[in-house]
């Protein structure tokens, strides 16, 4: 307990060096009620468990010209999922609230009286993140989106297509993953390749049931039903006592997935998703599946159009006849679902469609331009040391200052489409990646916050109303540390109770 003590009486010492803009109240002086909310969030903050991690702090209100708490504001640290702050912000700023993408479905040919379509379909993308319907509440499935795609050629009067299904992923460039991200990462759901063209997220779902007796292979069921993806399940049933571990893999340049491990008899099933290799083929062909499938013939293959030169590209654009034309769902509900489940593809997407839209380029580094642009403006300090390498902070490589995400959050607060901007944020105990945090007031239903979690990193930043109804916007990064994530987590919880319950007298 001295020990404790004695390190929490040094950082505190030490916190007061850094904090140049804090007098020193003599000792004779009564402390004020902010200065007894830092003393009390410094207390809880500088503990033994994490004393070996590397701690970026800052807390303030709204308004005030001084945070009451800095604590290496201005050092570079890994935000992890903090990042997709930085992503949505410029998406509602940039893009507009209202902003839709547009998934182009044309035709090379023309339809005869007897209902042939003497052409190829051609489906250009232009980088919408949402033709699945998994994230978005109240959107389409994937399998209705394209069902709808098929009634809509339909609607036109096609029974037969001689030609081939063309998946068109040009408006963003070739480099779908990121070169920077983790080797283990890339056959996982959470690094999915960021392609203009992308139907079901570029994943595949697997689904894994025990068999009915101890030592026989487990039931695997998979969705889209497709045979672009082929599966080898050598997952076993073990007794009742055993316990679920399952992982698979893919070839690097294919896609024979081998899913292998255990699960217990009479055990909850287990579910898991994927990314495919050569997205915009296979959207080109769960295209074709679909429309074999609703009993449109089709003579010819899916194809990427990579496989064409130049010059043919050009050429079919040329001839190119619009048949129907989906839209996504407007960006508020986008970010919605990148802040409160931390949806790594569809922030990726949109820092692509940034450097599209805004650089004449769909690459990372171009998006990540764009937003450094964007916070400059936005007045974040030392701007352009800001290192951004994708839109999702999946990244070990991405880089972000205290500072910069307070200043990020003060400007979007006074921002037109703010309210848009809070709303996407998980709500303490109720929803998003913070629901089953801080389950009791006054934090609940009241801190609105973006976590950040890569392995030994975890962050939360966003904003709290205290008891007296202020404003308060804070950062907490904690790098490098090795102990439990989940006692990091706690001592950010508590922090963020302290700081809603200020104001409500005990303290002034």
């Amino acid at each position: 307990m001295k020990l404790t003590k004695h390190i929490a009486a040094f950082f505190c010492l030490v916190l007061l060096c850094q904090c140049a803009w804090f007098k020193k109240t003599p000792e004779t002086a009564p402390i004020t009620p902010e200065e007894e909310l830092r003393n009390a969030l410094i207390e809880k903050l500088f503990t033994p468990e994490t004393r070996n991690g590397f701690w970026g702090v800052i807390v303030k209100k709204l308004g005030d010209e001084k945070p009451i708490l800095y604590w290496n504001g201005g050092k570079n640290l890994l935000p992890a999922s903090n990042m997709k702050l930085y992503t949505t912000a410029a998406a509602l700023a940039l893009l507009g609230k209202d902003f839709r993408y547009e998934t182009l479905i044309y035709t090379t040919g023309e339809i005869g009286a007897d209902g042939v379509l003497r052409g190829d379909v051609i489906i250009q993308g232009s980088g919408d993140p949402a033709i699945s319907g998994r994230y978005v509440p109240g959107t389409l499935t994937t399998d209705i989106i394209l069902k709808g795609w098929v009634a809509a050629l339909r609607s036109k009067g096609i029974k037969s297509i001689e030609g081939n299904i063309i998946g068109d992923d040009d408006y963003f460039a070739d480099y779908d993953l990121e070169g920077t991200w983790e080797n283990d990462d890339l056959f996982y759901w959470y690094a999915a390749p960021s392609t203009a063209l992308a139907i079901n997220d570029n994943l595949y779902d697997i689904f894994i049931t025990p068999a009915k007796n101890a030592g026989e292979k487990a039931l695997l069921e998979y969705k889209p039903k497709t045979n672009y993806v082929t599966f080898k399940c050598d997952v076993i049933t073990t007794d009742a006592k055993g316990r679920t571990d399952i992982d698979f893999l893919r070839g690097w340049e294919d896609n024979n997935v081998q899913i292998f491990g255990q699960i217990p008899l009479g055990g909850r099933r287990y579910r898991d998703k994927g990314c495919v290799y050569n997205p915009t083929l296979y959207a080109a062909t769960l295209v074709h599946e679909s429309l074999t499938s609703e009993g449109i013939s089709i003579s010819g293959k899916p194809i990427d159009m990579d496989d064409f030169t130049a010059e043919e590209k050009e050429e079919i654009r040329g001839r190119g006849k619009p048949l129907h034309t989906h839209l996504s769902p407007p960006i508020t509900d986008i970010i919605r679902y990148v802040n409160k489940y931390s949806q790594n593809f569809y922030a990726d997407m949109l820092l692509k469609t940034f450097g599209k839209k805004f650089k004449g380029e769909g690459t990372f580094r171009a998006g990540a331009r764009v937003v450094r642009e964007f916070i400059k403006e936005a007045g974040a300090p030392d701007a352009d040391n800001f290192l951004m390498r994708d839109g999702s902070g999946l990244s070990r490589r991405n880089f972000v200052q205290p500072r910069q995400t307070i200043r990020l959050l003060e400007y979007m607060a006074s921002h037109p489409d703010f309210e848009a901007f809070y709303d996407s944020l998980p709500i303490a105990g109720v929803d998003g990646t913070i629901g089953s945090r801080m389950k009791q007031p006054p934090a609940k239903n009241n801190i609105r916050a973006k976590t950040g979690f890569i392995s030994h990193t975890r962050s939360l930043s966003g904003y709290a109303d205290d008891r007296s109804g202020a404003r308060w916007v804070f950062c907490f990064m904690c790098n490098n540390f090795t102990a439990d994530v989940g006692s990091v987590d706690d001592l950010i919880d508590e922090i963020c109770q302290i700081l809603a319950n200020y104001g409500n007298g005990a303290n002034e």
